[in-house]
Parts: C-alpha cells; sequence; structure tokens
C-alpha cells in the first residue's frame, strides 16, 4: 500500500489532472447524501452555540443591563475599527476550537460517500488529543494569517481586498483539514502539502470553490433557513477535491470512533 507521503512526493513530481465537471459531479453526488443530516447538525450546534453566547453575552454585561439600547450599543461599537482586534481574537478562538468539529462533517461526507453510518457522536471523536493538536495548530495558523490579514486590511478601509486575500488563503490551505483527519499528517506538514498541491490547479480550485460558495448562498433565497442546508455542499466540495486529488487506498470509511480509544 503506497503510504500519504509516497503519494504527495508523486504528485508533486508529476502532477495530476483536476477536471472542473468532474470534481463538481462529485461533490453534488455526496451533497445529496448529506445534506439532510449536516443542515439538522448544523441548526443544532448553532442552537448550542447561541446558548452560549447568550450566557457569555449575560454575564458581561450583566442581565439587570441586558436590554435593546444594551445590544444596539454593543453592535455599534463592534464596527468601529478599533474593536477589529476583539472581532479577530474571537474569530481565531472559535475556529480553532471547533476545528475538529468541522472535521467532523468531512468524515460525514467520507462515510456518505462509502454508504457507511456516521452517528452524530463522531463530530466529537477528532476532540482525541492526536488529532486535536494538529487540527488546532493547522486552523490557528492558517485562521492567523487569513483573518489578521484581513482585519489589517479592513481597518485600512480595503475590505474587498481583505475578503479576496482570505479567500485564496483558504483555496491554497483547503486540503490542510484533510490530509490531517484522512492522511494523519502533522499541520505544518499538512498546510504545506496543500499549498503545494493546490498551487498548480489554483484556477481550477477557484472555480470549484466560489461555485460551492454561490451554491450555499441559494438557501437564503425566501426562508433563510434554508441556508442550513445548502452550507453542507461545501463540506462536500472540500471531500470531492481531496478525494479526486488524494483519493483513499481502500474502499472502507474513516469514521473515528472515540469509544475505543
Amino acid at each position: 500500500m503506497e503510504s500519504i507521503n509516497t503519494k504527495i512526493a508523486h504528485l508533486l513530481a508529476n502532477g495530476y489532472e483536476l477536471q472542473f465537471e468532474n470534481v463538481f459531479n462529485k461533490a453534488f453526488e455526496n451533497y445529496k447524501k448529506i445534506a439532510l443530516y449536516a443542515g439538522l447538525a448544523i441548526l443544532v450546534f448553532g442552537f448550542i452555540s447561541m446558548i452560549f453566547a447568550a450566557v457569555g453575552l449575560i454575564s458581561f454585561v450583566g442581565v439587570e443591563h441586558l436590554n435593546e439600547n444594551t445590544i444596539k450599543q454593543l453592535e455599534s461599537k463592534m464596527l468601529k475599527q478599533e474593536y477589529l482586534g476583539y472581532q479577530f481574537i474571537f474569530v481565531l478562538t472559535i475556529n480553532s476550537l471547533f476545528s475538529p468539529i468541522s472535521a467532523g462533517f468531512l468524515t460525514m461526507a467520507n462515510a456518505a460517500q462509502k454508504d457507511v453510518e456516521f452517528k452524530m457522536r463522531h463530530f466529537f471523536s477528532f476532540y482525541q488529543w492526536s488529532y486535536f493538536k494538529e487540527l488546532f495548530v493547522a486552523t490557528f495558523i492558517i485562521t492567523l494569517i487569513s483573518s489578521g490579514i484581513d482585519s489589517a486590511l479592513t481597518y485600512f478601509k480595503v475590505p474587498v481586498v481583505g475578503g479576496i486575500i482570505s479567500f485564496g488563503i483558504g483555496i491554497l490551505t483547503v486540503l490542510s483539514s484533510p490530509l490531517i483527519i484522512f492522511g494523519k499528517q502533522k499541520a505544518l506538514g499538512a498546510i504545506q502539502a496543500s499549498i503545494r498541491l493546490t498551487s498548480s490547479k489554483f484556477l481550477t480550485l477557484f472555480l470549484l470553490l466560489f461555485v460551492a460558495f454561490l451554491g450555499s448562498l441559494v438557501g437564503l433565497i425566501g426562508f433563510c433557513i434554508g441556508v442550513l442546508f445548502t452550507i453542507p455542499f461545501n463540506m462536500s466540495m472540500q471531500y470531492a477535491i481531496y478525494d479526486s486529488i488524494i483519493g483513499f487506498e481502500n474502499n472502507g470509511a474513516i469514521v473515528v470512533d472515540s469509544e475505543k480509544n
């Protein structure tokens, strides 16, 4: 069996084909399998996050001071440039801490592709230390650079440029998390391998991820709650990209069960 490192070296040395139509079709077929379950999972996680946010807000301002005017004042403050640093730290922390759950959605896509049962507890499987530390470090580094540049350019009133650069960084690092959870790579190695592999197909990947982004916004039409069930298309696209470039050595789904460890 060819090791993942050998395969990456082979792809870097010899290149690879990546056809837009094939990857898109693979992503769409996968999305049809996970859309409902993934959408419901996002709804549940979103509800839980709202509860924690409400508790945090009450703890911060005090229940006796919590009213409509206080909320409006906080909203207006967060839009000011001097508060961009706080937003940056918040995004950096949340993205890093919840990266294992994002990885869980990729595992769901893999399980759906292989017609293997996926249970809710599997979303938390990557909080095992061996996976968590690599996902945390990788996400921290990527978010630090991406959101850092975005926040800096927003501060200098060129947010569009910051958004474009952040999207570009997202394209180059799209394989990082899959390489960690499927290829068992270390954080820095996964980021480096992702950048080297994706840079040669940047335009195709840009089109794929941009279409996935637009597809996820379809849910905003009509009832906005529909976006919860279109967002998973981004996850299916990321999985399809990894499967098309790196692939899997066998037909079995990779589902980490924390109960076995």
